[in-house]
C-alpha cells in the first residue's frame, strides 16, 4: 500500500513579510524615540502613541495575520484549498495554467467555492475574471513563492 504524495503548498514570499516587520519595527522605535525626546509635549506623546498603536500593536497582529494566511493554494488527493478557507473538489477544477505574469485556475462549477467561503469569491466576481482573463481565479506572480508557470506545472502534476 502506498502513502499518499505530501500536500503541495504554494504560499507568497516570507521575505516581504520580514521586510514589513522590519519597516514596523522602525517606526515604532522612532515613535519611542520622539515620546522620550519631550516626554512632556503634548504632540510628541500625541506623534510617539500613535507610531507605537498604528505600526507597533496593528503591524503586530496585521502581520501575524498575514503569516498564517501565507499560504495560497494547498492541493492534496481531495482537491485544492484556496487562501486556506475553501476546498474545490478536483472534479470541480476544469483547467490550470498560466499567463506571463500570473498562475490560473478556471473551475467547472463555482458552487464549491462560493459555498465553503460565501465572503471569499461571487458567482458575479468569477465571471467577470473568467472574462477578463479566461481563469477564474488568478494568483500574481509576486504573491507565489515560484514563477507562474512552475506554480501551474506542479498544480497538473498533483491533479489525479
Amino acid at each position: 500500500m502506498s502513502t499518499p504524495a505530501p500536500p503541495l503548498r504554494i504560499v507568497t514570499p516570507r521575505g516581504r513579510l520580514i521586510g514589513l516587520a522590519v519597516f514596523c519595527a522602525v517606526i515604532t522605535a522612532m515613535g519611542v524615540v520622539v515620546w522620550l525626546v519631550a516626554p512632556t509635549e503634548t504632540l510628541n506623546i500625541i506623534v510617539g502613541a500613535a507610531a507605537v498603536g498604528l505600526f507597533g500593536v496593528g503591524g503586530g497582529f496585521s502581520l501575524v495575520g498575514q503569516f498564517r494566511r501565507s499560504t495560497l493554494v494547498q492541493a492534496d488527493d481531495d482537491g485544492i484549498r484556496l487562501e486556506g478557507r475553501a476546498r474545490v473538489p478536483w472534479r470541480d477544477v476544469d483547467r490550470i495554467g498560466a499567463t506571463p505574469t500570473a498562475l490560473g485556475i478556471r473551475l467547472r462549477s463555482y458552487d464549491a467555492l462560493t459555498q465553503a467561503a460565501p465572503g471569499m469569491h461571487s458567482a458575479e466576481s468569477l465571471r467577470a475574471t473568467r472574462s477578463a482573463s479566461g481563469w477564474d481565479l488568478l494568483y500574481e506572480e509576486r504573491l507565489l513563492d515560484r514563477p507562474p508557470r512552475e506554480a501551474a506545472a506542479a498544480l497538473r502534476a498533483r491533479q489525479p
